[in-house]
């Protein structure tokens, strides 16, 4: 019998390789990777449902159906206004979620386990009982005062859940209400301003919701907003102090206040880069007055969190100050920490970043504290990580 050379071993290995991939194409085999082409044969129930039940929302745990066909969970149920909500969990896992609830009624859901032809089970219906939800336990806590130039809301969100503060004004006290700005947020303590608004008594209404547009019931109040002004600018002056930031590149502390409120603005306010503890400049607002808030205005160069732009810094005011520059004779207004909107890393920005950067940081001061006529601006850290700062205008909101 002949030999086979080397080329035609390879040969000959490479034709049964072949043949045997031919034969098992034509083996159709509808169970393969477990995935069966059009059927329509249901899966079992879900079964063994475990409901924990939370604030305006319950979590279900459960026994899925032994089938290898299986492709998800899904659990129906109606919401409140009417609206049937379909909340879906792959085959991976044993838990669900089901949310929107706007009260502490049972409402009753159905869940079905669905292969992957999209046939369901048949039901398994399991009840819930919420706990209260989170926008009213916010509603609960809610406190609205008197602030400069509007009303300051004030309210708890223990559970950090995702709520609107929605406020409304009668301006014509004809029983009319129109919303103003509202407040999204998750934050566990919730200090919002409301601004803009004459020092006169007016109407207003407040209400809590959620994402599903659930809502609260709605406080109604009649407040008289404080007096509050933008000061003038005109008036202030440059004071240099012994310990005071120097400045780079011919650019001075009066550039601060010009009006120039061109984002990239240049030359603009820019001290020394070298400087190795936190840094100071002090100014003069030409008279006392009693400060609401300062608004820092960013430059923007690769963008607005990024460089000496200010990041932590301190608000410090007095009347009569020492020519040696130390504190004593100063009173500390704020500490004040600039957070970008989206939360992302130094380096990026969103149009949320970028909008915040545009209409300025602002800064309450403390309502109780006493009229003053000199501030100094303390940075303790900037987006570089540094003291130097840059910036492109400061605006002083209050009262002489």
């Amino acid at each position: 019998m002949k030999k086979m050379n080397l080329n035609e071993k390879y040969i000959f290995f490479y034709w049964c390789i072949a043949f045997i991939l031919i034969g098992l194409g034509g083996c159709k085999d509808d169970h393969f990777n477990g995935i069966v082409e059009g059927n329509d044969t249901p899966p079992g129930p879900v079964t063994n449902v475990q409901v924990t039940n939370d604030h305006g929302k319950a979590v279900l745990r459960y026994r899925l159906p032994d089938d290898v066909d299986l492709l998800y969970v899904k659990a129906e149920y109606p919401l409140a206004n009417g609206q049937m909500r379909v909340i879906k969990s792959s085959q991976y896992t044993n838990e669900l979620v089901v949310d929107g609830f706007a009260d502490t009624k049972p409402y009753q859901i159905k869940l079905y386990a669905v292969n992957k032809s999209e046939i369901s089970s048949d039901a398994t219906e399991v009840t819930v009982q919420p706990k209260e939800p989170i926008f009213n336990l916010v509603f609960d806590e809610i406190q609205v005062t008197p602030s400069f130039g509007g009303v300051r809301i004030r309210t708890l969100n223990k559970l950090k859940g995702s709520v609107v503060i929605v406020p409304l004004l009668d301006s014509l006290g004809t029983g009319e209400y129109a919303q103003l700005d509202s407040y999204y947020t998750e934050d566990s303590l919730i200090n919002y301003n409301v601004r803009g608004l004459k020092p006169e008594e007016m109407k207003f209404a407040f209400y809590v919701r959620d994402r599903w547009l659930n809502t609260s019931d709605t406080l109604y109040t009649s407040i008289t907003p404080l007096e509050e002004n933008l000061l003038d600018r005109n008036l202030f002056q440059a004071i240099r102090l012994p310990n005071d930031a120097e400045f780079r590149f011919d650019t001075n502390l009066q550039m601060l206040w010009d009006g120039n409120m061109s984002e990239g603005k240049w030359p603009s306010l820019y001290t020394q880069d070298v400087a190795g503890s936190p840094t100071s400049l002090t100014f003069s607002i030409g008279k006392e007055a009693k400060i609401s808030r300062v608004v820092i205005f960013p430059r923007r160069e690769n963008g607005f969190y990024d460089k000496g732009n200010l990041r932590e810094f301190e608000v410090w005011a007095t009347n009569e100050y020492n020519q040696d520059g130390s504190w004593d004779s100063w009173t500390k207004l704020a500490s004040c920490l600039v957070v970008k909107p989206s939360g992302t890393p130094v380096g990026t920005s969103t149009p949320a970043d970028d909008a915040a950067g545009t209409i300025g940081w602002s800064f309450d001061m403390p309502e109780e504290a006493a009229k003053y006529k000199y501030l100094r601006i303390r940075n303790l850290r900037n987006w570089q990580g540094s003291y130097f700062m840059q910036m492109r205008q400061i605006q002083i909101w209050g009262v002489y």
